[in-house]
């Protein structure tokens, strides 16, 4: 925890990861108030959460991940195709 040492405890706390949990959390909430959401959506909705470090590669990763995830465990279904997703709630 060197940054926090230096007084850099907003730098220290931008580039410390949040968990899956709350990642997936953002997504389906965003999920609940908007009904459906575009990849690009979800992009932009966690893109700026996800830590400072990360490369662009490892941000469409780390978001792709977590859709998987969600999807695996029948919490979200892409009612679009594969190109264009359309991320709804499974009812």
């Amino acid at each position: 925890h060197v940054a926090q040492k230096a007084g850099d405890k907003a730098g220290y706390t931008k580039n410390k990861a949040f968990n899956n949990q709350y990642y997936r959390d953002l997504i389906l909430k965003a999920l609940s108030q908007h009904s459906t959401m575009s990849r690009k959506d979800i992009d932009e909705l966690l893109w700026n959460k996800l830590p400072e470090w990360m490369t662009d590669d490892q941000r469409k990763r780390k978001v792709n991940n977590l859709i998987t995830e969600l999807k695996n465990h029948n919490k979200i279904v892409n009612k679009g195709s594969f190109k264009y997703s359309m991320w709804e709630l499974v009812s």
